[in-house]
């Protein structure tokens, strides 16, 4: 009973520690809001341009945390844990507020993979695509053929040239004017589809580039 009443008591400590950092918040772009607030559960939302996120803290001093994408709704972070002190609960909303902030702030890097048509890239981005969903990376993949670079490459962070078109890299730049980076894919790893690791690649080039 005793120990019933302290973890009651936690329970509302814990939901205005949480609101009263409002002023963080707002300086790191996130919105922060009471959603419920009732007997059975107290539920505070956050949302930023790219995340959105929820900390519910039930009436049995359960608290789950969840972070969704708002462009697909894609849950990228879930946790629920049972209630013993304050100092385990401000810890684990440090975490899940952390990872908000990093979504929050991390570029989505618009790659841009090209061949003759265009075919033999898309097919090959579909499955890139899925390697990045599973690893939590941040690229928005594209394909694109050889007459939509010429049209739309101001509109990527970098180009990657398939080993069919890879001998046009000098005239692609000399198009370009060196405005944005131009690389060739390796011809092994790409005919061997090693995925991971021309993500890998991309990942390098991107360190050098910032």
């Amino acid at each position: 009973m005793f120990n019933e009443f302290y973890l009651s008591v936690y329970n509302q400590l814990f939901f205005r520690w949480i609101l009263s950092y409002q002023k963080q918040y707002q300086k790191d772009y996130i919105h922060c809001f009471v959603e419920t607030d009732n007997e059975k559960h107290q539920i505070i939302c956050f949302e930023s341009v790219k995340v959105k996120g929820k900390i519910t803290i039930w009436y049995n001093h359960i608290i789950e945390e969840e972070i969704s994408r708002l462009s697909d709704d894609k849950l990228i972070f879930y946790l629920h844990f049972t209630m013993t002190d304050l100092a385990q609960c401000t810890h684990l909303f440090k975490e899940f507020y952390q990872t908000m902030v990093q979504y929050t702030q991390q570029k989505e890097w618009k790659i841009a993979l090209c061949c003759t048509g265009g075919l033999s890239t898309s097919v090959f981005i579909e499955e890139m695509q899925q390697v990045c969903e599973l690893e939590n990376i941040h690229f928005q993949l594209v394909s694109l053929s050889l007459d939509q670079l010429y049209k739309h490459y101001q509109d990527y962070d970098a180009l990657y040239l398939a080993p069919q078109i890879a001998h046009l890299e000098p005239d692609i730049l000399a198009f370009t004017k060196h405005q944005i980076p131009v690389y060739r894919i390796d011809a092994t790893l790409f005919a061997t589809k090693n995925y991971r690791a021309i993500i890998q690649t991309i990942q390098k080039n991107i360190q050098v580039q910032s």
